[in-house]
């Protein structure tokens, strides 16, 4: 809640002045947005880039933190799994081109790719030496 400085009322978060007596109450825009790739920032109104188009993430001072965080941190395990199952690394790969995240996606759809065309040589190579 938002307390008048006129008038001390109550008024709710998303006011911009005063119910009571019309006192402003500073804006709405409390957090701003910005783009990990351009460095720009954007209101929180702004849910893409207008110079890259990729997601923007919220920005507060110094530091950044993404909605969608698995490009920097904790991506690690996205690329287990797409070493270890690859169809699973393709899928992720797809999902996360799709939200905009495109060099995450990229990278773990070669991942996959790359890991299922190793399976299907192992395989081939374990079938010709077991003779069948």
């Amino acid at each position: 809640m938002k307390t008048c400085p006129k008038c001390n009322e109550s008024n709710g978060d998303n006011r911009t002045e005063c119910f009571k007596c019309k006192a402003s109450l500073g804006p709405v825009d409390t957090y701003k947005k910005i783009c990990t790739k351009c460095n720009l920032i954007y209101s929180q109104k702004t849910d893409t880039c207008e110079n890259c188009g990729s997601r923007l993430s919220v920005y507060s001072g110094d530091n950044y933190s993404t909605p969608y965080s698995g490009s920097s941190e904790g991506g690690c395990w996205m690329y287990i799994v797409s070493v270890l199952i690859p169809l699973v690394g393709i899928i992720l790969g797809c999902i996360y081109t799709a939200r905009r995240e495109d060099e995450l996606g990229k990278s773990l759809i070669i991942t996959g790719v790359v890991s299922n065309i190793v399976v299907v040589i192992l395989g081939i190579m374990l079938a010709s030496c077991s003779g069948y």
